[in-house]
């Protein structure tokens, strides 16, 4: 009797969990919100369309929804190709890319009528320790580096994505991708980066700097575009990814002095202080007002 008892209220206990865990699910999953460092609210993790036609976020969205004039000619092509395809799109409420570009892709969306429930919304956080991740990590191996990020699914396979702005336009860069033509979206050189990263051991890419730099150096698009995977990468503690990009970007402008204040960053969250030091004399050298390497150098004295 005292065992069944005992089954019983184990039984009880694990319904109310699941009925609380349950409720938790329903009512938190969507539109977390999240005051930052400055007292801005951002959203978080999975949102809803609707929660963006709302303050604080109402007037920016809005505006660039009712303002943006959707190419029904060429929409009207690749209306049908959506049918059956699912779209993911990242952005952050914190970004300036991601308040213009978004509007727009729900406006086109609406105008071929892809239902709600084939949209996954997913917002970012733009902190230093989880830049461009979300709580429940939704962004893990979809190689999010800029935002907003609108990607086209189908059947749970990428067939295309554009990164931060269209190409050409959203209409005609979603043809093409729909159509499965030939595409690019910007930032070349991290694509090509991620492309390695899945198929040749780290070494390897190491080993053919001078080789990679050269041919990345064509591709990017400048400082920043390296810069920001780096730092993406080492929010998400793939630290050897990182040292790679970072190092990269060093060989592609030698006389930049934000590369290797980076550089000198990545090495003091690895705990290499010497060459922390190293990186951030290498900013003095190529500018030797900055204030923020000398400030570096101090603290590691």
């Amino acid at each position: 009797m005292k065992g069944f008892i005992s089954f019983l209220i184990a039984i009880i206990q694990m319904i109310i969990f699941s009925s609380c865990h349950h409720e938790f699910y329903k009512s938190g999953s969507l539109n977390k919100e999240y005051v930052d460092a400055n007292g801005h609210l951002m959203l978080l993790g999975r949102c809803t369309k609707q929660r963006l036609t709302q303050e604080p976020f109402k007037a920016w969205f809005t505006k660039n929804y009712d303002e943006y004039t959707v190419d029904t000619a060429t929409a009207e092509k690749f209306r049908s190709l959506l049918a059956d395809k699912q779209i993911r799109i990242f952005m952050g409420t914190w970004c300036g890319d991601s308040r213009r570009e978004v509007p727009r892709m729900f406006k086109i969306l609406d105008f071929c009528g892809v239902p709600s429930t084939r949209i996954q919304l997913i917002m970012l956080n733009n902190a230093d320790s989880f830049y461009k991740q979300d709580p429940a990590h939704d962004e893990r191996g979809m190689n999010i580096h800029r935002v907003p990020d609108l990607i086209v699914m189908d059947h749970k396979k990428e067939i295309g994505r554009i990164v931060e702005s269209p190409v050409v336009s959203l209409e005609n860069d979603l043809l093409k991708i729909l159509r499965e033509e030939p595409y690019a979206p910007h930032y070349k050189a991290v694509t090509l980066l991620i492309e390695l990263f899945k198929n040749v051991p780290f070494d390897s890419i190491g080993d053919g700097s001078a080789e990679l730099s050269d041919k990345l150096s064509r591709l990017s698009s400048g400082v920043g575009e390296l810069n920001t995977y780096g730092y993406v990468l080492m929010a998400a503690g793939e630290m050897q990814k990182a040292k790679i990009v970072f190092h990269l970007n060093t060989i592609i402008y030698p006389k930049n002095a934000n590369v290797f204040d980076s550089f000198g960053e990545y090495y003091l969250k690895s705990g290499n202080t010497a060459l922390a030091r190293k990186n951030y004399e290498k900013v003095l050298e190529i500018e030797p007002g900055n204030e923020n390497a000398k400030k570096m150098i101090d603290q590691m004295k």
